[in-house]
C-alpha cells in the first residue's frame, strides 16, 4: 500500500460528482460490468491473446483500475476457462480499490491484490506481467509527456511476449467533428449526480483542456477542475508503436476500441525519462 497524494484527492473529488459507473453493486454498475464482460469475450478472440493463453497461467496488472471492472471481468472469464490467474489492480483512489477487493470476492476471484499507485510509477514494481490493462477510457488523464512515461513503465513490467491492452475512443472525432466542442456541457445524470462542465483554460505545453465540473444536485456546490487531453485513436496507436513491436485494434462498439501493444521493445527505461527543459 502506498500513500495517497494530492492527485488521488482530486480524482476522488472528480468521480464523486461525475456520472461514471464506479459502484459494481449499483444497477448501473452491474450493467456496465456485463458490457465489460462482453468486451473481454471479444478480446479473447484475438490471435495474440489466444497465443498468450496457451500458458494456462496468466499474471495481469490493471492500472488506473478504479473499482476493477476491466481486470475482474477479464480474470473471471479466464478463470472460467480453467486458466490460473493472478491479478494486481492499481489506482490512486483507496476507496475505489476497496470496492474492487469486495467485488472480486463476490465474483470468486481469489488471487487478487490492490496497491495505491500512480500508473506512471509502475516501473518500480518488482513483478513481471503477461498482460497490462488500462480499462475505462482513462487516457485523457495523461497528457502526451505523461503517456510516454506511462508506456515506458508499462513496457518495463511486461514479459517479452506481453501485451498492453488500452480501452480507447477517438475523442477528436466524437467531440470535435460529431458533437462540436462545447464550452458548457451537460455531462449526464444519475440518481444523485447532475453534472455540468465548463471550459476554463488550455495548456499549450501540455495540450490539456481545463474544465470545471459542477454537480448541481449536491449542496453545497463545490466545483472540481480537471485537466484532460483529447486523444484520438491514431496518436495513441503511434505512441504505443514506439514502445511495442506491433500494434492492433479490436472494435468494441462504435468508435470504442481495444488497442493492443504486443511485445515491448524495452529500449527506453522509465528512469531515463528526465523532465525536459520545456516543462521545468
Amino acid at each position: 500500500k502506498m500513500k495517497s497524494d494530492k492527485k488521488s484527492v482530486e480524482l476522488s473529488e472528480f468521480f464523486s460528482i461525475f456520472p461514471w459507473p464506479d459502484d459494481p453493486d449499483s444497477q448501473q454498475g452491474k450493467e456496465y460490468f456485463e458490457r465489460t464482460f462482453k468486451f473481454m469475450e471479444k478480446l479473447l478472440e484475438h490471435q495474440w491473446i489466444k497465443q498468450l493463453l496457451k500458458k494456462k497461467k496468466v499474471k495481469i496488472l490493471e492500472i488506473c483500475g478504479g473499482a476493477g471492472f476491466g481486470g475482474i471481468a477479464l480474470a473471471k472469464i479466464l478463470s472460467e476457462k480453467n486458466i490460473d490467474v493472478e491479478i494486481l489492480i492499481t489506482d490512486l483512489r483507496e476507496d475505489a480499490l476497496k470496492k474492487a477487493e469486495n467485488w472480486s470476492k463476490k465474483m470468486g476471484i481469489k488471487n487478487i491484490k490492490t496497491i495505491i499507485m500512480d500508473a506512471k510509477e509502475i516501473g518500480k514494481l518488482k513483478d513481471k506481467f503477461d498482460i497490462v490493462l488500462l480499462y475505462g477510457l482513462s487516457t485523457p488523464h495523461f497528457n502526451p509527456w505523461e503517456l510516454v512515461k506511462l508506456l515506458s513503465s508499462v513496457s518495463s513490467v511486461l514479459n517479452d511476449n506481453g501485451i498492453f491492452i488500452v480501452d480507447e475512443s477517438d475523442r477528436r472525432y466524437r467531440i470535435f467533428l460529431i458533437n462540436n466542442y462545447q464550452w458548457a456541457l451537460a455531462e449526464g445524470s444519475t440518481e444523485n449526480k447532475l453534472c455540468v462542465s465548463f471550459q476554463t483554460g488550455y495548456s499549450l505545453k501540455e495540450g490539456t483542456f481545463k474544465r470545471t465540473y459542477i454537480n448541481f444536485s449536491k449542496t453545497p456546490i463545490k466545483p472540481v477542475e480537471m485537466e484532460t487531453f483529447m486523444w484520438g485513436l491514431s496518436e495513441v496507436c503511434a505512441f504505443m508503436w514506439t514502445f511495442f513491436t506491433d500494434v492492433d485494434l479490436i472494435q468494441l462498439e462504435g468508435i470504442r476500441y481495444f488497442i493492443l501493444g504486443y511485445s515491448p521493445r524495452k529500449k527506453i527505461k522509465p528512469n531515463e525519462l528526465k523532465e525536459p527543459t520545456l516543462l521545468k
